[in-house]
């Protein structure tokens, strides 16, 4: 089994879609464009996984900055979650509310 990551995906790209292009290589087991769990919109990749190393191959180097709805695709061979470079998260920081003057809050209420 083969795992192709592809990026810079239009964002009305589905899943459904990227397994018929691919499948066009040949056999695709699994097709997955990764949606915001909060928005529900596409995040722009995705990921193919093919039965035959060959035709993973051959798919990547036919599609591989191909221009899709005026966006060039990323593909490559996706590699595994453990030999990814470790990327520094900021931390999240909560903003202060700004309440304005709370007296003149406060006086409007009495």
């Amino acid at each position: 089994m083969t795992n192709i990551f592809i990026a810079n995906l239009d964002w009305g790209i589905t899943s459904a879609d990227l397994s018929s292009t691919f499948s066009s290589f040949g056999k695709v087991s699994y097709a997955h464009v990764v949606f915001d769990r909060h928005t529900k919109k596409s995040k722009g990749y995705g990921y193919v996984e093919m039965d035959s190393a060959e035709e993973a191959i051959a798919a990547i180097q036919a599609l591989n900055g191909l221009e899709v709805n005026g966006r060039k695709l990323d593909v490559k061979i996706a590699s595994p979650k453990g030999s990814r470079p470790v990327t520094q998260k900021k931390p999240f920081q909560k903003k202060p509310r700004n309440f304005g003057n709370r007296e003149s809050f406060r006086k409007d209420q009495d």
